[in-house]
């Protein structure tokens, strides 16, 4: 295994999504384009979407929480100020979503006609995505100005062409595995290390790597899907994963029912990665903290 991080405008676009039978299911609803899919498998932008592509795609699933979904997106309408498409995944909200959804403009929805999980709903808004780069969001946070700005002109630097993924600082407070730290406007923003590689809770990447690198691996239910894509960009892709110190996201990390009930799958997600991956045992190899920010160093990052 390779040893861990070291130091060396915004117009509905139409999207068409066949199910497992072959039908199509795309239907307008309101100001907004609504989707209701059945399956992941074929969703793609088609040519009409990709010869108007925005800068990012921005892909946030959710599931009767619209009060917190409508402060994300009020929130990304604000402050991206890049061309954009929002693809909000519904995983059959019964609280009014699908409703707010259909009168709203410029989102692209995706509505599941059961609810698959947060793994599945990311996938098939990542599949249906046509931006030059993809990022994503919980429908429980949201980016403060200039976050999606500053990881996209990160990333488009010559210098760092082996940076594969940016990860956004969050406002996460969990002290094990914490990697790196900034404070901005009295908060501590943070991104962390799994098994002492780098990866993104929430990122921002080239959309071509992630048809790659073959999408999401859907083995996983609820967790483990971001530290799984962060070690394919750097096990498979042989690229870097890093934070953008400049680009902060909000995270609420919501305890609700559907929350309780998807963390019944944490533990099995975790053992999936940690065998997947033949990760070294908790504790048993040395602190990626220093390599990590002596690279940002010599690149300019902090």
């Amino acid at each position: 295994m390779p040893t861990p991080f070291c130091a060396s405008g915004n117009g509905s676009r139409l999207c068409v999504v066949h199910d497992m039978g072959g039908a199509v299911h795309c239907q307008a609803g309101g100001a907004a384009l609504v989707l209701t899919v059945r399956t992941v498998h074929n969703v793609q932008p088609d040519a009409s979407t990709l010869a108007n592509q925005p800068v990012v795609s921005i892909v946030i699933p959710t599931c009767n929480r619209l009060l917190l979904l409508r402060r994300c997106i009020e929130a990304v309408r604000a402050h991206v100020t890049l061309d954009k498409e929002v693809i909000v995944v519904d995983g059959a909200s019964a609280d009014g979503t699908g409703a707010w959804l259909a009168g709203q403009s410029g989102l692209r929805v995706i509505t599941e006609s059961a609810r698959e999980g947060p793994v599945r709903a990311f996938d098939k808004g990542f599949r249906a995505a046509s931006g030059t780069y993809l990022c994503w969001l919980n429908d429980d946070t949201y980016p403060l100005p200039g976050a999606v700005q500053a990881a996209v002109d990160m990333i488009e630097r010559p210098d760092l062409a082996d940076v594969g993924l940016v990860a956004f600082y969050h406002d996460f407070d969990r002290e094990r595995n914490r990697l790196d730290d900034v404070w901005h406007e009295g908060r501590r923003f943070s991104v962390y290390n799994v098994r002492g590689y780098p990866y993104a809770n929430f990122g921002l990447m080239r959309r071509e790597l992630l048809v790659r690198l073959g999408y999401l691996d859907l083995r996983y239910r609820f967790a483990a899907w971001d530290p799984d894509l962060s070690l394919k960009v750097q096990l498979e892709a042989g690229l870097k994963v890093a934070g953008c110190r400049r680009a902060f996201i909000v995270h609420d990390e919501l305890m609700d029912a559907r929350k309780e009930a998807d963390l019944a799958h944490l533990e099995a997600d975790n053992a999936l990665l940690f065998e997947k991956w033949k990760l070294p045992p908790r504790d048993s190899y040395p602190d990626p903290g220093p390599a990590y920010r002596a690279f940002l160093r010599q690149r300019g990052l902090c």
